[in-house]
């Protein structure tokens, strides 16, 4: 990392999070500090609260406490469209596509909440509401060349096979230009080949539109050869973070989720 990212103010925080089901606390005492186009990693095993963080960043949940601020602006208790007009977008564990409408079509109803228009300027077909269209065509269109989709534009999302499904997905929440990107095991399900053009896929975004990234993963080569951080989570708690070889170091990390060489 170099040392204009190591200066710079924090793009999304979150301090002391938490939050509670039924008094099963999923998540507690969260803190996280991501900067502008880093990409970074959270592991840990299944119920340790990396989807409820999430959740809670994104605004499908609000904390039991804590907070998450955005460029130093307050987040924590708006809804998901107002969390991702100011930046934040994101996948889920499962394709939640429109099936029925096209590849195009997909990518392009999240452009154009980048590029709005009117509804009178749409049907009195004014020069504003024609540009603004065009605007998130070639925005959508863009990103479908980016990932790979171009030849598949017209086709229903429902025919895609399950790889491309999954980098649909993408293309879709970065047709909104987050300036966070959060991808919710975007690798799982996907053959080891799949696996390799995903992860150059995010960096490719990366460089292009200078977004930070925040992924969810279980697949352990994905994570130590893309992530420049990993935060590791267990049980509702950070046991661990830093880089992937600090991490994979860790006896407590490895003891609680990597498997530990002493234990074998």
């Amino acid at each position: 990392m170099g040392a204009d990212l190591l200066s710079a103010a924090p793009l999304l925080e979150t301090r002391d999070l938490a939050k509670s089901f039924r008094g099963l606390r999923a998540l507690r005492n969260h803190a996280i500090s991501v900067r502008e186009r880093e990409i970074v990693g959270i592991i840990g095993p299944n119920g340790s609260g990396k989807s409820t963080l999430f959740n809670l960043v994104t605004g499908f949940l609000k904390p039991t406490a804590g907070a998450v601020y955005l460029r130093g602006q307050a987040v924590t208790n708006l809804p998901p469209a107002q969390v991702n007009r100011l930046g934040i977008a994101r996948t889920f564990q499962g394709t939640r596509l429109f099936a029925q409408l096209s590849v195009l079509e997909n990518v392009l109803a999240a452009a154009q909440l980048r590029h709005p228009s009117s509804l009178p300027g749409v049907l009195l077909g004014l020069p504003t509401a024609r540009a603004a269209r065009q605007a998130a065509e070639n925005t959508a269109r863009e990103l479908l060349a980016l990932t790979g989709l171009e030849h598949q534009a017209n086709l229903r999302a429902a025919s895609l096979p399950y790889g491309d499904g999954r980098r649909l997905e993408i293309a879709r929440a970065m047709a909104t230009r987050p300036a966070l990107l959060m991808l919710d095991e975007p690798a799982a399900g996907l053959n080891a080949g799949e696996t390799h053009a995903l992860a150059q896929l995010i960096g490719r975004l990366r460089d292009r539109y200078s977004v930070a990234v925040i992924v969810i993963e279980h697949d352990m080569d994905l994570v130590m050869n893309l992530c420049e951080r990993v935060q590791v989570l267990a049980q509702g708690q950070v046991i661990g973070e830093g880089t992937p070889a600090e991490v994979q170091a860790s006896v407590r990390v490895r003891e609680a989720y990597l498997g530990s060489d002493d234990a074998a």
